[in-house]
């Protein structure tokens, strides 16, 4: 069993949000303030790692915002589970007009600024230490600011991604950030060149190197050079989508760095679950990921309300993993499906979407199996397939859906098949459209990203959750080469990672040079879509390629592009008076 790293800070913490300021001065509810809290390092570890929990802790929500607005996963209603007023429909649907109220999504902005608000409030703290109270050289605590710095980068990452022009704040001083101009929402691409700078100039100067070649190790949950030096290759993949100025030989050329060794040893897994699995600390393809345990935190996989994994497995499935232990399974993401209700079926008219045509296109792919754990602490296969799940507490044998009423039969199909899921078709006087609000459980299929070991032995959801692989920073550099008219390079480097997903690498599974196959674009993104499913990368894609505004299965193309960004909450909006909303959302002021 590993031990988790982070130690809750017992101080006054800055709530910037959207009122974009908290006076510090207001009340104390400790005696522990910043004058007295840093006695010692370990005070000051201790301040630093504490917004690496929030973040962590919001994993959920930002593998929510990006992967179900997208057209690989889906929130069907089943019964009477996961309708919710209809709200997954319309994120699916993208008519997410009317959600500004509705801070359970569009509190992101406030999650976000939470996290940075944390960061400026430690790095203020630190300003006024001198390192040698501490025992630290100026090199040392420069690592530590370095840390704070790339996670406040981050955060400004992701706020640039989901919501564009943002409020650029650097301290938690409340006078300073009740200034109107520090109030107000600065163009994206000005933000987007200051995350650039902290990257670049500050923290892949004064961040650590990675050492040895055995993965994270101890210091997984800590930023690198090499961590930097990716989040740059992500920034530089966007810049064209986000700025208007592409940046594909500034990512092609920091990918270099990073592969080359500048950074320190990265190499790709043997294997394509290990970046996944229990131990996955120890995988030298991790660039960047936090630390997690059972006995700790574990918010990815957690069986609660705070998870997105803990989620991706279908009902009764408990049995089958010996995870009963931690009670059953609530079924809310599953795949988007393939087939319409028709019988015989027919496969849906969509170019997106289709998860299970995507792994099928290329045969003997070792990841499009049904999943098994082999041992306690080994498994094979990344799917729950079509069919039955064996469950040896029920009457039958076999998986039943919350009520007792029928056995589970998974399909790849969305619809009311009820007690006749095996036989294929609709159930008697059932309507057999094909949407998110008329499904059951028999309805989708499943992707099991990290292993669901058993609950007892002591592998049970012991995967640290891995934010950033050396796989994206090879598809990124593919990505961009492509885009510059070299298919040849780009293809290779993606056979570079495609290859150990398969049982037989032939020609007809290979990109050109070294196989027949021809990548374009088209290709590229559906290799994204293989490589990086239910990874938090599907709605930035299909952005960054032009297609977030096409029609999938229950969703008709949007008829603008407002929806690549989310609309600011109502609350955010009445807190700040200098708050504009985003093109194409009401302004409820």
């Amino acid at each position: 069993m590993k031990t988790g790293k982070y130690i809750c800070l017992c101080a006054a913490l800055l709530l910037l949000g959207a009122a974009a300021c908290t006076n510090l001065d207001e009340k104390v509810y400790s005696s522990v303030m910043s004058e007295n809290y840093y006695q010692n390092k370990d005070d000051i570890i201790r301040a630093v790692f504490r917004p690496f929990e929030h973040v962590y802790c919001m994993t959920y929500a930002r593998a929510r915002r990006g992967e179900i607005v997208s057209d690989q996963v889906i929130t069907p209603t089943r019964g009477s589970w996961w309708y919710d007023a209809g709200k997954w429909e319309k994120y699916h649907r993208h008519q997410y007009d009317d959600i500004s109220a509705s801070t359970d999504w569009t509190g992101g902005w406030t999650d976000w600024y939470t996290g940075i608000g944390q960061c400026n409030l430690v790095l203020d703290d630190l300003g006024r230490l001198d390192p040698a109270d501490f025992g630290l050289s100026r090199e040392e605590f420069d690592a530590f600011v370095a840390q704070l710095r790339c996670m406040r980068a981050y955060c400004y990452f992701q706020l640039i991604d989901f919501y564009g022009d943002c409020i650029l704040t650097t301290t938690a001083d409340a006078a300073e950030n009740e200034k109107p101009e520090n109030r107000t929402r600065r163009p994206r691409k000005e933000v987007f060149q200051f995350v650039e700078s902290e990257f670049k100039d500050f923290c892949l100067q004064n961040l650590p190197m990675k050492v040895g070649s055995n993965g994270p190790g101890i210091h997984q949950g800590e930023f690198t050079k090499g961590a930097a030096a990716a989040m740059l290759v992500k920034l530089y993949l966007n810049a064209e989508q986000w700025t208007g100025t592409p940046m594909y030989e500034e990512c092609i050329a920091m990918a270099r760095r990073i592969t080359g060794g500048e950074f320190g040893s990265y190499t790709l897994a043997e294997n394509w679950w290990e970046p996944f699995d229990w131990d996955n600390e120890n995988c030298n393809e991790v660039i960047f990921g936090f630390p997690a345990s059972y006995g700790t935190t574990s918010w990815h996989m957690q069986n609660s309300s705070r998870t997105y994994y803990g989620r991706t497995l279908p009902y009764g499935c408990e049995q089958y993993l010996d995870i009963a232990g931690n009670g059953a399974r609530n079924p809310q993401f599953a795949l988007s499906p393939s087939f319409d209700n028709e019988s015989p079926r027919q496969e849906l008219p969509y170019r997106l979407g289709k998860v299970t045509r995507l792994f099928e296109k290329y045969p003997g792919d070792l990841r499009y199996k049904q999943y098994k754990n082999l041992t306690n602490n080994s498994r094979e296969g990344m799917f729950f397939l079509e069919g039955k799940i064996p469950n040896k507490s029920t009457s039958t044998g076999w998986a039943r859906n919350p009520d007792n009423q029928y056995d589970l039969y998974l399909r790849d199909q969305v619809g009311l098949f009820l007690r006749t899921a095996e036989a294929g078709t609709i159930a008697a006087g059932y309507d057999k459209t094909s949407t998110m609000g008329n499904g059951d459980f028999n309805s989708g299929l499943y992707a099991v990203k990290y292993p669901f070991y058993s609950y007892t032995g002591g592998y049970y959801i012991e995967s640290d959750y891995t934010d950033i692989r050396l796989a994206e920073v090879i598809y990124s550099e593919a990505e961009a080469l492509l885009r510059l008219g070299d298919a040849t390079e780009a293809g290779r480097l993606l056979n570079s990672v495609r290859k150990r997903n398969y049982a037989e690498w032939t020609a007809g599974i290979a990109y050109e040079p070294e196989g027949i196959v021809q990548l374009d674009l088209d290709e590229m993104l559906d290799e994204w879509g293989r490589e990086f499913l239910e990874e938090s990368h599907r709605r930035t894609d299909l952005i960054r390629f032009g297609r977030f505004q096409e029609a999938w299965w229950d969703k008709p193309a949007d008829a603008d592009k407002h929806y690549e960004l989310f609309p600011l909450s109502d609350e955010a909006l009445f807190q700040n008076p200098y708050l504009t909303q985003n093109p194409g959302y009401e302004d409820p002021r």
